[in-house]
């Protein structure tokens, strides 16, 4: 699951409305609860632009910037494995990573 992008029902900020979106898997919390990171195809967005070269299985329609900045922690009941759209290799996801803890100051 680690590693990997699905496509879910992510809610907004304000948690009372929800919309469809890809987000990547980067942190098991616990048994029930996992980190994730939305992805959106608006280059400009701040975060690492990912492409197929950064892929390992599936594939991605978009070049696409994972929002290092928006990072939730949902409950991985709402992650389905038929909704797996990609894994990102090993390098991509120590990049992303890297990312998180330059902007958090790990």
């Amino acid at each position: 699951m680690v590693g990997s992008i699905y496509f879910i029902e992510m809610p907004y900020s304000d948690f009372r409305e929800f919309k469809g979106r890809p987000v990547l898997v980067f942190k098991q919390i616990d048994k029930s609860d996992v980190l994730v990171l939305p992805l959106t195809t608006n280059l400009s967005r701040e975060g690492i632009i990912v492409t197929n070269k950064d892929i390992s299985e599936g594939s991605l329609k978009k070049e696409s910037v994972v929002i290092v900045p928006k990072i939730t922690a949902i409950d991985s009941a709402l992650i389905h494995s038929s909704r797996k759209i990609a894994t990102l290799k090993e390098q991509t996801l120590s990049k992303v990573l890297h990312k998180i803890c330059v902007k958090f100051e790990c």
